[in-house]
């Protein structure tokens, strides 16, 4: 399973608290628009590497995030706010259910 950064999740938790301020839409969008760019790079890594390892899983798992997060971003440009805050509780469930959280720091 993989790990997950537990800032990684503050800031699908962050986006989804701006969703309340109608004010803060275009800073909604951008986030989820460099969200999505960032893991199609992780994709495009996993499938480069793919020829060296079974990554398959971890494509699927990457391109299931893709779809998730581009239906926030589609339901934020429809300005439909509920909409877009229901898909990422979808994908924060899914980050919960496909990860595993980062262990505290030992310092």
């Amino acid at each position: 399973m993989l790990m997950i950064s537990r800032e990684a999740i503050e800031s699908v938790i962050a986006i989804k608290q701006k969703l309340a301020d109608p004010k803060k839409k275009a800073e909604c969008i951008a986030d989820i628009e460099k969200t999505i760019e960032m893991k199609q790079s992780h994709l495009w890594r996993a499938d480069a590497g793919s020829c060296c390892a079974n990554l398959g899983g971890v494509s699927c798992q990457f391109e299931a995030e893709i779809n998730i997060l581009q239906g926030v971003l589609d339901a934020l440009k429809e300005d439909d706010s509920n909409k877009a805050a229901a898909r990422l509780e979808d994908y924060l469930a899914f980050l919960e259910k496909s990860y595993e959280p980062e262990p505290p720091s030992l310092r």
